[in-house]
């Protein structure tokens, strides 16, 4: 599907602000009290510095907006009665894309908003690639954001808030409606100690309702016999784990010799400084994948021990829509979302950054 293009060029005029009237289809929805009254204040002492669009309703001499809603409502705020308006010619699809537009790329737009401008194409007929097209993004980008629909609304409003974060929020979109309170109550009570913790929960809920739970030791549902099996696993496994302790003594003593020192005595053994080096930095390696998993597999152990009753987890708190704001995700070549690379290995690109 192709933008409808205006059918003429626009002309310049100057329109009483009360002859001007808010698109209620406009994609952005929320404008601060502060960027407003800072807006008012400059319009004021500078006069409009940029002209506003418009084109005609069904009224004669009235027009609806196209893009400058921001200065319309501080121009309505400031108790300016004019504006400079450049008057189109356009269907309401021409002028809504105008309007996502003008937003999504300054930034303007919340993540939630911009999700529903994309979903309304898409619901329209327009295909991924071609909205992808129209605004510069990647194909993947633009699924992820529609996926972010797929919150509850609590969750919307903390995303729109920049109060939980997109890449955080990507996978939470993808589970049940009671998954996701589950996961706000967490969130709300500050009981992951980073974004990567919280996205690795999400990730366990989602295999815990993919696996229903099977690796879950629940004695009323498994025999003597399979319950005998899973403590003898569990034993060795610990028993590997504590006896890392003495792996970390001994680079702990390591770490307390001076550099000078370790060249002196290892230059001259087999393999030398790069050699004994390198060993040391494979364990490193080893011992970062290792930690990994256990990430992973402390999320999935907290996904499938939490009450799971439906009335347990209904209900939000209230505290929910007040978390302290972690600011927003940075969109940057140099991403340094946390999650960056396991959404790369996973799906292939970031949903922040697009890289």
């Amino acid at each position: 599907m192709v933008a409808t293009a205006p059918a003429k060029k626009p002309t310049l005029r100057t329109i009483p602000v009360s002859k001007i009237e808010a698109d209620p289809d406009q994609p952005r929805k929320q404008f601060t009290e502060e960027e407003l009254t800072e807006l008012a204040a400059s319009m004021t002492k500078l006069g409009q510095l940029q002209p506003v669009a418009v084109r005609k309703t069904g009224k004669q001499g009235h027009y609806r907006l196209v893009v400058g809603e921001r200065r319309w409502r501080a121009a309505l705020q400031g108790g300016i009665e004019s504006l400079a308006a450049m008057v189109w010619e356009m269907d309401d699809e021409a002028a809504f894309i105008a309007q996502v537009a003008e937003n999504v790329n300054r930034q303007d737009m919340t993540p939630m908003e911009e999700a529903a401008a994309y979903a309304r194409l898409a619901d329209a007929g327009w295909e991924t690639r071609a909205i992808a097209e129209l605004f510069g993004k990647s194909e993947p980008y633009i699924g992820w954001r529609i996926d972010l629909l797929g919150l509850i609304d609590d969750a919307k409003q903390l995303v729109a808030k920049g109060q939980l974060q997109v890449g955080v929020a990507w996978y939470v979109c993808r589970l049940s409606p009671d998954q996701q309170r589950r996961f706000l109550v967490k969130w709300a009570r500050g009981e992951f100690s980073s974004a990567r913790d919280a996205e690795a929960f999400a990730k366990a809920c989602k295999a815990a309702e993919e696996q229903a739970e099977f690796f879950q030791l629940d004695k009323e549902e498994h025999s003597e016999e399979a319950q005998a099996k899973v403590a003898e696993e569990r034993k060795k496994v610990v028993s590997k784990i504590e006896r890392l302790d003495a792996a970390g003594k001994i680079l702990h003593e390591l770490a307390q010799m001076d550099a000078e020192e370790l060249a002196r005595l290892l230059a001259g053994a087999e393999g030398g400084v790069a050699g004994h080096r390198q060993r040391v930095d494979d364990l490193r390696s080893l011992a970062g994948k290792v930690s990994s998993k256990l990430r992973k597999a402390q999320a999935l152990a907290a996904a499938v021990t939490v009450e799971l009753a439906p009335e347990a987890v209904v209900a939000v708190p209230a505290e929910v829509v007040d978390v302290t704001s972690v600011g927003p995700a940075k969109v940057d070549p140099n991403c340094t979302w946390e999650g960056h690379a396991d959404a790369v290995q996973e799906a292939g690109m970031c949903p922040v950054c697009q890289h």
